[in-house]
């Protein structure tokens, strides 16, 4: 999974890196360097390794160059998930996205909207393959769980 977003919003990321590293998931997003490379080279790389690329828009992230260009890539090749660290307009070429919304977050997970990018992000490691037909386990909150058996059709 690579992850891009405004350096500005480490502080931001780092737990949400935690949670998929704790899923067991490889996650790229510490952009160091190594001498004799450039950065396009070392982002192509992992971009091109990338399964899937979450995007976290942010006040400063809708004006980086890297993350618009890192997510018009991932968009073409059909593995993007967006989400939102902040209430910000979308760059007008994302906007037909639903983006999961981590807004409203704390700085521990699961939320509901962590749980909605979970799923996105499981999809589409699975080839594409509906969440739905994939085994994942969430956790929701009792209040999501009841509403989640209201949408399904059953009773608590």
């Amino acid at each position: 999974i690579f992850i891009s977003y405004s350096r500005s919003d480490r502080s931001k990321v780092k737990p949400l890196v935690d949670e998929l590293k704790r899923r067991d998931w490889s996650v790229w997003w510490d952009r160091a360097i190594r001498p004799g490379k450039t950065w396009d080279q070392v982002i192509e790389a992992a971009l091109d390794e990338a399964r899937c690329v979450i995007v976290l828009w942010s006040r400063d992230s809708v004006e980086s160059q890297w993350v618009l260009t890192e997510a018009e890539e991932a968009r073409k090749r059909g593995i993007l998930v967006p989400a939102l660290l902040d209430d910000v307009v979308i760059p007008l070429a994302f906007r037909r996205m639903h983006a999961a919304r981590l807004v409203e977050r704390s700085s521990a997970f699961p939320s509901a909207g962590f749980d909605e990018l979970i799923l996105a992000v499981t999809e589409v490691l699975s080839d594409g393959v509906p969440a739905s037909q994939t085994t994942v386990e969430v956790r929701l909150p009792a209040a999501s769980r009841r509403s989640v058996r209201q949408l399904v059709g059953h009773s608590d």
